[in-house]
Order: structure tokens, then C-alpha cells, then sequence
């Protein structure tokens, strides 16, 4: 059997090590390997999706042998109220602002993963489905995500979940990605 649970502290590596896989997108094989600083600002990052309170971070699990087959990080976004910094603005100079909610709250998935032997079992699905559980708790009515346009088997997914498309294109790099938002009303 599988549960979705919560992620915590413990977590925490795997949760890092599974957000540097490179699985499911391009990578440039040019790019040096990161360094011990950037590491450590990874980590951080990913720490926060543990234990920050407009994060949230759970993870899939095989009872039988404790052994974590999935995961899913998310960003709970206030438009209207977050720091105005250039990662908090990234998302604007690509996505019209039409497409947001009237009070800037939403939910952006971060990362999804699942391994590669446990694939096509549902997994991904319980574990989207409990990320708008957590939203619909927040009282946060829309879920926004990208994934490369290749990642045909990831866009099916979302859109059988009720996913719509709104941007498709490069958005930080020239790999084209879909851009697909989820209204929860």
C-alpha cells in the first residue's frame, strides 16, 4: 500500500536529492555543477517546503518497505503581498495577469516526482489531488504548474485533472513549456 503523507525534517534529503535529479527536463550540458554555495542556497530553498509556512511539501511512501516513491512541492502565492523581489516577479513577465485570481492567491506546484518503477500507478495523481486538498483548506482557489511541452504524459495528466493551458513557449531558458492553471471553484 501507498500513503500520502506530510512531508518533515527527516524528508528533507530526499526531498533535495529528488529536486536535483535530472528527470523529466532538458538539461544544458554545458552547465557547470553547482557549487557548495549554491548547495547550500538549494538546500535552504528546499528546507523551506518542510517548515515554511507558505510552503508545503509530501511525499509518497511504500508502507510495506518505508521507502519514499514520490513527492510534491508546492508554493502558496499572494500576488499582491509577496516581497517584491525578481523570483516573486518571474512568473508575471510570462503569464497575464488576467489569468490570477482577483485576490493574487493561488498555488504553484514546484516540483513533481515520482519513481520511475512506481509510475503510471496513480501516484501523481493522490499526490496533485492532495496538494488542492491543502489549497481548498487555504481557502486558495487556483493551482498553477509548468512542464516542458515534450512531457506529453505530464500535460494528459494535468488535464485530466482539469488543468487548461494558458501560456505555451520558453519561459526561463529556449525549452518550450506549457503553462496550466486548475480553478478548485
Amino acid at each position: 500500500m501507498i500513503s500520502i503523507r506530510k512531508a518533515r525534517p527527516e524528508d528533507l534529503e530526499f526531498l533535495v536529492e529528488t529536486d536535483l535529479l535530472e528527470d523529466g527536463y532538458t538539461v544544458d550540458p554545458d552547465e557547470p555543477s553547482m557549487t557548495e554555495e549554491e548547495q547550500a542556497a538549494h538546500r535552504k530553498k528546499i528546507s523551506a517546503f518542510v517548515c515554511g509556512p507558505d510552503d508545503s511539501g509530501w511525499i509518497a511512501e511504500d508502507d510495506l518497505t518505508d521507502v519514499k516513491i514520490g513527492m510534491i512541492l508546492a508554493r502558496f502565492r499572494d500576488l499582491y503581498h509577496e516581497p517584491d523581489n525578481e523570483a516573486n516577479r518571474f512568473l508575471l513577465r510570462f503569464l497575464d495577469k488576467d489569468i490570477f485570481p482577483e485576490d493574487g492567491r493561488f498555488c504553484e506546484v514546484f516540483q513533481l516526482w515520482v519513481a520511475p518503477a512506481h509510475r503510471r500507478q496513480g501516484i501523481a495523481t493522490r499526490l496533485k489531488l492532495q496538494i488542492e486538498e491543502e489549497a481548498r483548506q487555504r481557502a486558495v482557489w487556483m493551482i498553477y504548474t509548468h512542464t516542458e511541452a515534450q512531457n506529453e504524459h505530464v500535460i494528459e495528466l494535468n488535464r485530466k485533472l482539469g488543468y487548461r493551458t494558458v501560456r505555451s513557449g520558453p519561459l526561463w531558458d529556449e525549452v518550450p513549456r506549457a503553462s496550466l492553471v486548475k480553478w478548485l471553484k
